[in-house]
């Protein structure tokens, strides 16, 4: 497996406990949903690296029900320039 999916699958187990990892990756829009509400500071600029801010937009629009708080919501929006 190359690089960029061990540290992407590092990322997943750490905000999703209670699922697989590769389940997460499968669904991006989910896995960044997740992360956008659990993620550490220093997974940031990794994340920035494999996906586009149009990514994270699309995700947080179609983000699963219950995923984020409002907090998260207005802080990913800021962030985005949404």
């Amino acid at each position: 497996m190359n690089n960029v999916q061990e540290e992407l699958k590092k990322i997943a187990a750490r905000i999703n406990w209670f699922d697989v990892p590769e389940r997460l990756l499968s669904d991006p829009d989910r896995f960044l949903a997740y992360f956008m509400q659990y993620c550490h500071d220093e997974d940031i600029a990794t994340m920035r690296r494999y996906f586009t801010d149009e990514q994270f937009r699309h995700a947080l629009e179609n983000r699963p029900p219950c995923v984020m708080d409002e907090k998260s919501v207005s802080y990913w929006k800021l962030v985005l320039q949404e």
